[in-house]
């Protein structure tokens, strides 16, 4: 239940929302479209992602509050053209998460996470069936960055039982991809190395997604710590008074080794 203080927080930040739209308001406001703030609340949403692996609390609550003002600048938006109760969407959304979750609200059990989200995928099949010959990858957004939606597809695929029984598989998948691509860039044909390296792309996310590790949080994550160690090597090279420009491979590479 919001307390009396989190609803007038609520209702000062919907205020002067409603004083930025209004006709002597902030023209850019004004002009804002659902769409566009709905993109805008992706961006806050990586936002926010970055702040939380950053550790920094305040960064955290800062990056929060921007996505909760476009999630009220959304509803804000429905309000003003088909009307849109925020205690109807709230009730709806309560609703739909009790129903899915009945190994915990219901009669049914589930002895791990693998069991409580086929639960969910079952319940939430019976709720959007799919239409006569409409794809099971219909639902998967077409807007969505490209890792993110190579792994919603294969997790859809996955969950009709179109998956690989063992992550050995995917791994010689992954080899025998790698080979097609060496072909491919020998061949000089420029359309089917992007073809390949597309094909290798997608293989190493399905790897982790068969392994349960989240790509864009380990791709993050790997490119955090490539990042530290060519500052590192720079900071090196100035050290010994060299121009990064001047060094060979061999010598960049005898730095790049220093800096681990």
């Amino acid at each position: 239940m919001i307390d009396d203080a989190t609803a007038r927080s609520i209702e000062r930040l919907r205020s002067t929302l409603r004083v930025l739209r209004g006709e002597d308001g902030c023209p850019w406001d004004r002009e804002r479209s659902i769409e566009e703030i709905i993109s805008y609340m992706i961006d806050e949403a990586y936002e926010l992602l970055q702040a939380e692996r950053s550790g920094n609390a305040a960064d955290v609550e800062e990056e929060l509050g921007d996505v909760f003002f476009l999630v009220v600048f959304v509803h804000e938006l429905m309000l003003e053209q088909r009307g849109a109760p925020l205690a109807d969407i709230i009730d709806r959304a309560h609703e739909k998460i009790i129903k899915r979750h009945p190994h915990v609200f219901g009669g049914e059990r589930a002895a791990d996470s693998v069991e409580s989200t086929a639960s969910w995928e079952r319940i939430k099949k019976t709720e959007k069936p799919t239409a006569p010959g409409e794809s099971l990858l219909e639902s998967i957004p077409k807007g969505l960055p490209p890792v993110r939606r190579a792994f919603a597809l294969q997790k859809k695929a996955a969950g009709a039982g179109f998956d690989w029984p063992h992550f050995t598989g995917v791994i010689d998948k992954m080899h025998e991809e790698t080979g097609e691509l060496r072909e491919a860039a020998g061949s000089g044909n420029r359309e089917a190395v992007k073809d390949e390296v597309g094909d290798i792309l997608f293989t190493a996310v399905n790897l982790a997604r068969v392994l349960d590790v989240d790509p864009e949080s380990a791709l993050e994550g790997t490119s955090r710590k490539f990042e530290t160690r060519f500052k590192t090597m720079e900071n090196l090279i100035r050290r010994d008074g060299i121009s990064f420009e001047s060094l060979t491979i061999e010598q960049l590479e005898s730095y790049w080794q220093a800096s681990k």
